[in-house]
């Protein structure tokens, strides 16, 4: 499960990243390269926090 975790988290963070490039190189508008960050960000967060959770000691 952790696996899909931490896929979900990287497809998030390129959502976050190339739309920004994107929108630098002039490909992509404002309000498209906003929908993509935003929806970019909302799959890093639920990837990354069971992935990057809290750790368990076995004492």
């Amino acid at each position: 499960m952790k696996t899909i975790y931490k896929i979900l988290a990287i497809a998030g963070l390129f959502l976050t990243v190339v739309p920004a490039f994107m929108r630098y190189y002039g490909t992509m508008s404002d309000e498209s390269m906003k929908a993509w960050v935003l929806g970019g960000t909302l799959v890093w967060f639920i990837g990354a926090t069971p992935w990057l959770g809290k750790k368990t000691t076995v004492n």
